[in-house]
C-alpha cells in the first residue's frame, strides 16, 4: 500500500495540480485556501519527520508525507498561471526538471527506496506500547539489517504515536527472521528479543538475544 500511495502521488500530483489551479483561475480565494491547506500538510509532514511523531495509521502518514510533493507541484504549476514571463519561463524549466525526475523515480528504484522506510511487522504490546520491525536493505544492497523501533501512544486516544527507542541489528539471524520472538515485561519496562535457527555450516542451532528498555 505504501508503494502505491507514493507511486500514485508521483504520477498524478503534477496533473492534479494543473487541474486544480485551472479550475480556480477565477476563484482566487479558493485557490489561496487550497495552497494554504497543502502547505499546512507539508509543515505537518516535516514536523513529524523531524520529531518522529506520527499517526498509528501508516497509510495516513504516507499521504501526509506525499503532500510535500503536492505542494511542490502546486508551486511549480502556479508559475504557469502568472503574467510575469520570466517567472513563467523559469517555472517551466523547473517543471521539466522536477517532474521529469519524479516520473523517472516512479518507474526506477521506487520500490527499493520505499521499502527502507516501510514497517514489515507491527505488534501492540499493551499499555500504549507499539513494537515495529523493518528490514534494511534488499537483495542487491551492500548493507543488510533489521531496525527495531518502540513507539508509545495514548491508550484512550490511539491515533498519535511517538518513537522512544530505535536499534539496528545486522546479525544473520535477525536478518533472516521476521518477526523476532518478543517477550514484553511491563513490570520491568523491558522488551526481550530472541530467536534461534539451524546453522547448516556448523550443523548446530545458533541463538541470538537482546533487550530494549522502555523509557
Amino acid at each position: 500500500m505504501t508503494f502505491l500511495i507514493i507511486l500514485i502521488g508521483i504520477w498524478t500530483y503534477p496533473i492534479i495540480s494543473f487541474i486544480l489551479l485551472w479550475l480556480t483561475k477565477n476563484q482566487l480565494e479558493l485557490r489561496r485556501q487550497l495552497i494554504i491547506t497543502s502547505c499546512i500538510l507539508t509543515a505537518l509532514a516535516f514536523f513529524g519527520l523531524a520529531t518522529n511523531i506520527s499517526t498509528t495509521l501508516s497509510e495516513l502518514d504516507w499521504l501526509i508525507v506525499s503532500s510535500i510533493y503536492l505542494t511542490i507541484s502546486l508551486a511549480l504549476t502556479w508559475t504557469q498561471f502568472q503574467k510575469n514571463k520570466i517567472l513563467e519561463f523559469f517555472g517551466f524549466i523547473a517543471i521539466i526538471l522536477v517532474f521529469g525526475v519524479g516520473y523517472i523515480l516512479g518507474t526506477i528504484g521506487l520500490g527499493f527506496a520505499v521499502a527502507e522506510y516501510d514497517t514489515d511487522y507491527e505488534a501492540w504490546l499493551g499499555g500504549g506500547i507499539i513494537y515495529k520491525e523493518s528490514n534494511l536493505g534488499n537483495a542487491v544492497s551492500d548493507h543488510r539489517g533489521k531496525k527495531v523501533e518502540i513507539y508509545k501512544t495514548i491508550p484512550w486516544f490511539p491515533l498519535v504515536e511517538w518513537r522512544t527507542e530505535v536499534k539496528e541489528y545486522n546479525h544473520f539471524i535477525t536478518i533472516m527472521t521476521t518477526p523476532l520472538t518478543i517477550d514484553y515485561k511491563p513490570e520491568d519496562n523491558v522488551i526481550y528479543l530472541s530467536d534461534s535457527m539451524w546453522w547448516d555450516h556448523d550443523q548446530k542451532y545458533i541463538y541470538w538475544a537482546d533487550s530494549l528498555t522502555i523509557e
